[in-house]
């Protein structure tokens, strides 16, 4: 398929993308039913619903051990006394804090808080002497209901094999499939908008014993920041909105603009910059030469799935590679990744692509029905024919309007009320707002935290100069900002610091793609099998610097030696030297590739980029050796079986496990694709 309709409605699903490669632990057990129907208002303690080890202290010793539970509240909010639903919440208490405590908010719609908030958050500046509150909105994860659709990712395999056609087809009979499953279990799809998520904030609050509290939302979240300063403004004592979707612009329509001014801004950023426009000239013009060159001629990418190993092929357009780095830009510091990753698809090498692309299509953090619910509500009231085009680039404006046509027959599809026009007035209110946005978001562009601040009389809006989507906890800046901000919301916060964000660093062109490190980012089970597996084929084969030494030591003191024919002696020797040189080859490799893996990973934009430093690149040239060396030990190993007096046969034995621990470990390396030297 030519990347089929649901690839790229997955680029709108996402609400908040921190570095892709970070591993975000599992899902617990389901929440436990309700026997009886609770009042609205109320909160019940539970167990946690995440798995996440919080077993870690601030630098002052403090412990941030969560207590959670559900808050209850009306499916409708303006019928209190009708049908209720449970929103899951986690609090972080302080003893002896600010009255006031940090509610946090996710996006997407339909994204899950607690495996962000929950790690991010409590050993943070902003959450210093005050309670922190996370909760899951209506629909998301762990909240009953949940909004999820399974029949969607059980056709994922069926959509990726399809075609264009087809697998439109197939996902929107699994999305119908959803929306009527709902329906049949008495869900009131049309209770899942903004309006109604804006007003269980306060309720969460005063549920939990809190007058006044402070509100931070990203992404979408910032949407329901803004309706609740406009519709429930009591005890509202301060607001962070971060990566802003204003309330007056449809932020769907806005997609294909949203796109064209990323690209646009990050080939900018690299002709501004000497480095980078030294080592990769004319970018942009070379990014759409590849887009033109898939869409005339796609190519079939193999994919795997990071949770089940399994492979799938898809097929990839230039409209798919778009979406593709698209999406990629959500994630803090890609900019400076691009260039590297352009170059590497000009050499034909898709390495980077295939690595990245399942985080994208297997996506599972998001509650597709969620997010349906709300935007099919509020920003489906569109044309696409009057799409404005003419300031887009060709191969940007040939499928803006197809895409949002497609986005409108699913919400036909999806079948919500739509709320009123009213909900997309702008926002007025003079309650203390910060307003935060990168310049390198590819969906919510400084421009729209702008458009909201508009008719807020006291907010201030700082934009990072290096950032992408949802920076607040991603850059120490920005952190101390958000904290002087909370400490007194009606002074202008100090962000002078931004003037010092250091620029860019571009990924050098030479530096050496390394697949595998999206497993390690990820802390992917398969991954850190095989980097297990490896380490202990190492071990294995470096005992024979000391078992052989033995065995020479004992046999010199012995009674009587046994002579051997010089051919023998020459075959021992051969064979040993030949062992210990691939046990010395695959020690330094694998402390070389260990030393340079930790350097990756410690630098967010060489392990975005998934390549090692530049050093790291003679260190690939040794897997070659490694193969060569093996070919000649299992040559020796038949030799050595075949000649009677070429030593003892426990010495033939542990031979014979060496050496299929060095075929074994050959095999592991090409199957991590570091079989050939780097290109």
């Amino acid at each position: 398929m030519n990347i089929n309709r649901p690839i790229v409605l997955r680029a709108l699903l996402l609400a908040l993308v921190l570095p892709l490669l970070l591993a975000w632990p599992g899902r617990a057990t389901a929440l436990p039913g309700r026997t009886a129907q609770e009042a609205a208002g109320t909160f019940t303690p539970a167990a946690c619903m995440f798995d996440i080890d919080l077993g870690v202290s601030q630098p002052s010793g403090e412990d941030v051990g969560f207590e959670c539970g559900y808050v209850t509240v009306p499916v409708r909010h303006a019928a209190p006394d009708g049908p209720t639903l449970r929103l899951p919440v986690a609090i972080r208490r302080v003893a002896g804090g600010a009255p006031d405590p940090l509610i946090l908010a996710q996006g997407g719609p339909g994204g899950d808080a607690f495996q962000i908030f929950a790690l991010l958050v409590p050993t943070s500046p902003v959450a210093a002497g005050r309670d922190i509150i996370i909760f899951n909105q209506r629909g998301t994860p762990y909240a009953e209901p949940e909004l999820t659709c399974p029949e969607t990712e059980e056709a994922q395999a069926a959509i990726l094999a399809a075609d264009m056609d087809e697998g439109e087809q197939l996902y929107e009979q699994a999305l119908a499939a959803c929306h009527a499953r709902l329906l049949a279990e008495g869900i009131d799809l049309s209770a899942f908008n903004s309006l109604e998520n804006a007003a269980d904030v306060p309720m969460i609050a005063h549920a939990l014993g809190y007058d006044t509290y402070n509100f931070y939302g990203v992404s979408y979240g910032t949407l329901l920041g803004l309706h609740l300063m406009a519709n429930y403004p009591e005890g509202l004592r301060s607001v962070i909105l971060d990566s802003v979707v204003a309330t007056d612009i449809n932020f769907v329509a806005e997609t294909a603009t949203s796109e064209d001014r990323v690209f646009a801004e990050v080939f900018a950023a690299c002709a501004a910059d000497a480095a980078c426009a030294t080592q990769y000239p004319d970018l942009e013009t070379r990014f759409y030469d590849l887009v033109r060159q898939l869409d005339a001629a796609p190519m079939t990418l193999t994919i795997t799935d990071p949770d089940t190993g399994r492979d799938y092929d898809t097929y990839l357009d230039g409209r798919g590679l778009r979406s593709v780095i698209w999406q990629l830009l959500y994630v803090d510091k890609m900019a400076a990744v691009l260039p590297r990753v352009i170059t590497a698809l000009e050499d034909g090498d898709y390495r980077y692509i295939q690595a990245m692309y399942p985080l994208l299509v297997f996506d599972q953090l998001m509650a597709e029905g969620m997010y349906f619910s709300v935007v099919c509500a509020e920003d489906s009231d569109v044309d696409p024919l009057t799409l404005p085009l003419n300031d887009l680039r060709p191969e940007i404006a040939a499928t803006a309007r197809e895409d949002l046509q497609n986005f409108v027959e699913t919400c036909a599809l999806w079948r919500v009320d739509q709320l009123p026009a009213a909900v997309d007035a702008p926002v007025v209110s003079d309650i203390p707002t910060l307003l935060i946005a990168g310049r390198f978001d590819p969906v919510t562009p400084p421009a729209f935290a702008q458009a909201a601040a508009a008719g807020l009389s006291n907010a201030t809006v700082i934009v990072h100069p290096t950032g992408a989507h949802g920076v607040a906890f991603q850059d120490d800046c920005v952190k101390g900002i958000m904290a002087d901000f909370l400490d007194n919301p009606d002074r202008v916060p100090d962000s002078s610091c931004l003037q010092a964000v250091a620029p860019l660093e571009y990924v050098p062109a030479d530096a050496p793609l390394f697949p595998p490190l999206a497993g390690v980012n990820g802390l992917k089970p398969r991954t850190l099998v095989v980097f297990g597996l490896a380490a202990i084929l190492v071990l294995l084969l470096a005992s024979a610097f000391v078992i052989w030494p033995v065995v020479y030591i004992v046999g010199a003191f012995g009674e009587k030696r046994v002579e051997r024919a010089p051919a023998d002696r020459r075959l021992r020797w051969l064979s040993r030297g030949l062992m210990l040189l691939f046990a010395a080859v695959a020690i330094v490799f694998g402390l070389g590739l260990l030393v340079a893996v930790v350097t990756s990973v410690a630098d967010l934009t060489l392990a975005t980029a998934l390549v090692l430093p530049t050093w790291a690149t003679p260190f690939l040239w040794l897997p070659p050796a490694l193969l060569l060396l093996a070919v000649g030990i299992a040559v020796t190993a038949i030799l050595l079986w075949r000649q009677r007096g070429s030593g003892s046969t426990a010495g033939k034995v542990y031979y014979t496990v060496l050496t299929l621990c060095a075929v074994a470990l050959v095999i592991l390396i090409a199957s991590q694709g570091l079989l050939l030297p780097p290109l």
